[in-house]
């Protein structure tokens, strides 16, 4: 699929660019990298949040890689629906990243000199943002199904059960949007935009359609695609909110991580 508009292709083009370097810098060997958390010279919290974050950085920088490739594969084929859908879960993962910087990390670090309960609460911190969620993975992986479904006819029962051992998610709505609302309203906008084009209502409903001289067809197989211009339309606005701030708060997290200098040999005493 061409982009019958200039600044579009442009756009693509540019957005193409900097999915390659997001999928470089998940498997750079000089990118902060990933440790195992499970490492037992990580005595020092500050040594584990640092395992910690560079997982978190490699993982972020594959999760956009993946969803942007995703994103230009679906325009590529006219998949307007998988474009949609992709462009979300974009938004989403910016949002998220996004607001444990701001919201959670950077209120704690600019404390200054962390004391022990400090670093407790940042390693806290740490494994909602590695591990937070909602569904029972343990069970699934086990192939427990019977928990399952038990926890699922709890639920529709109205009893309210914890799932699994993971810690909870944060919400992506209620706090991830809603604090990246505060600060720039139009990203609302955007991201109300791209639930509507995934819902099973009037906007994924268009994704899928396409017109003729005859009329319109609830196929995108039979004449000109209306998501065509749903997409011209709506990639710039996905683009202004996504892979730039997403490259600045990826940046801000690896900035999370103690230098080796800059750690004490004493596990207790407090560092700037």
């Amino acid at each position: 699929m061409s982009s019958n508009s200039p600044s579009v292709t442009k756009l693509i083009e540019n957005f193409r660019t900097s999915t390659e370097h997001f999928a470089n810098i998940a498997k750079s060997p000089e990118s902060p990298g990933t440790t195992t958390l499970h490492d037992p010279t990580l005595n020092d919290p500050r040594k584990l949040h640092n395992a910690y974050a560079r997982n978190l950085f490699t993982c972020y920088a594959s999760k956009v890689a993946d969803l942007s490739a995703g994103i230009l594969l679906a325009v590529e084929h006219s998949n307007f629906l998988m474009y949609a859908l992709c462009g979300r879960a974009l938004i989403e993962t910016t949002a998220i990243l996004r607001y444990y910087i701001v919201e959670e990390y950077k209120p704690l670090l600019d404390k200054g000199p962390l004391a022990q309960n400090d670093l407790q609460r940042l390693i806290e911190i740490d494994d909602r943002h590695l591990r937070g969620g909602t569904f029972d993975w343990e069970s699934f992986l086990f192939k427990n199904y019977s928990k399952l479904k038990e926890e699922a006819a709890a639920r529709v029962g109205g009893i309210s059960k914890k799932q699994g051992r993971e810690p909870r998610q944060v919400r992506i709505g209620r706090d991830c949007m809603k604090s990246w609302a505060k600060e720039t309203p139009a990203v609302s906008i955007v991201y109300d935009l791209f639930c509507d084009l995934v819902h099973p209502n009037i906007g994924s409903t268009f994704l899928v359609a396409s017109t003729t001289n005859d009329g319109l067809y609830f196929s995108r197989f039979r004449g000109k695609p209306v998501g065509h211009s749903i997409f011209e339309q709506s990639f710039p606005m996905l683009v202004s909110v996504t892979h730039k701030e997403f490259g600045r708060y990826l940046a801000l997290l690896a900035a999370t991580i103690w230098h080796d200098d800059e750690l004490p040999d004493e596990p207790n005493e407090p560092v700037n």
